[in-house]
């Protein structure tokens, strides 16, 4: 679509926003770029002055992540919001997007685990992952999935936004929620750091993990996409396209000269902290190419690719941990740093890109379809 918020179909009924796949896109590529360095003992090397770039990818990739799952929860709850028995099927839906793939990770991680680590995962372990629930159980907060502790904090953000989508409807209610959030986020890091272990609620070792992962934590960073939903559709997509695309260009700049201000270590922690921060941050990102869709980040191919963001995702780490030996040969081959970390990701993309597809086509989409299945049966 060149102008997602001027087509017609789309206050319509429900068809697939292509910044929105787009912008998965990127955010994973990000992610496996951080990655990549960071999984490998000892990491890989990489030229000091690209470092903080590159590093703060993960993070950065997946608060992106929960913003756009923020605003693609509201856009598609509003889009079925005639369809009958709209709350089971939200359920279904959202259990049937992300479990089929979820699990088959679980299997293999088990596996690898169990015979290459001689770590077995109890049961209880697995059956608190498979609830998809495991971000509330602080032992296994960040799940034995690597990577996966995002897939339980979007968990549980689909346990409650029924609730959220009901009450605010409208930019001052998210506006509102933004401000009762960042107070929530604040309030449980400080029982997290001072309180969570004299009251029992958390052990020693559990502190960091809470810290960092907790849902409550990432809330604030929702709430930003569901603003940026609101803005989009309650006030810009009633502005004129030549509006529109000027506004656009306006996010797009503002979020690259904020984004660049976040790389500095001075910077990452004021205010707010680094997460709420990335959610101001990437929201400006969202609402800029939602407005002006330029063809060379939004088209057919980087929408198709950002289908496929999930099974990317979950198979990232699994596939750089397995290929760390082919990285060393890279880098002994090439030792210049920047050469064979470049070479190094276009290798790993080379292998990862047709698992992922595979695994879309063949998981993802019938894990989807199935859910559908169970829907159009009542």
């Amino acid at each position: 679509m060149s102008d997602n918020l001027a087509n017609k179909e789309m206050t319509a009924s429900f068809v697939r926003l292509d910044f929105l796949d787009a912008l998965r896109f990127f955010a994973i590529i990000y992610v496996v770029v951080s990655h990549l360095i960071l999984i490998p003992q000892p990491n890989l090397a990489i030229p000091e002055w690209i470092a903080p770039f590159l590093i703060n990818g993960g993070d950065a990739g997946v608060s992106l992540f929960f913003v756009l799952s923020a605003f693609s929860l509201c856009y598609s709850m509003d889009k079925r919001s005639g369809e009958k028995m709209l709350l089971r099927n939200f359920y279904i839906r959202r259990f049937f997007r992300i479990a089929p793939l979820f699990y088959l990770l679980m299997l293999l991680y088990w596996i690898r685990d169990a015979f290459i680590f001689n770590v077995l995962h109890p049961v209880s372990e697995v059956l608190v992952n498979a609830s998809l629930l495991f971000n509330l159980v602080p032992s296994c907060i960040t799940g034995f999935v690597w990577a996966s502790w995002a897939i339980g904090v979007i968990a549980v953000l689909y346990l409650i936004f029924p609730v959220i989508h009901k009450y605010i409807r409208n930019l001052y209610g998210a506006l509102a929620l933004f401000v009762a959030s960042i107070m929530i986020a604040w309030s449980w890091s400080y029982f997290v750091k001072y309180y969570g272990v004299a009251t029992g609620y958390l052990k020693a070792d559990d502190v960091s993990f809470v810290w960092g992962f907790g849902f409550l934590q990432h809330l604030p960073v929702f709430v930003c996409g569901i603003a940026v939903y609101h803005l989009c559709f309650d006030y810009f997509s009633k502005t004129s396209q030549r509006s529109r695309q000027t506004y656009g260009v306006i996010f797009i700049l503002a979020f690259v000269l904020f984004y660049g201000a976040l790389l500095t270590e001075s910077m990452q922690n004021i205010i707010w902290g680094k997460k709420i921060l990335h959610g101001i941050c990437f929201s400006l990102l969202v609402l800029g190419l939602g407005l002006k869709p330029f063809n060379f980040l939004v088209n057919d191919k980087t929408a198709y690719f950002g289908r496929a963001s999930y099974s990317m995702y979950l198979f990232h780490p699994l596939l750089i941990f397995t290929i760390i030996p082919v990285y060393r040969q890279i880098y002994y081959i090439f030792p210049n740093e920047m050469l064979g970390y470049l070479i190094s990701f276009f290798v790993t993309l080379a292998v990862l890109i047709p698992i992922s597809f595979l695994s879309y086509k063949y998981i993802e989409q019938k894990g989807s379809a199935w859910g559908n299945r169970i829907i159009s049966k009542n």
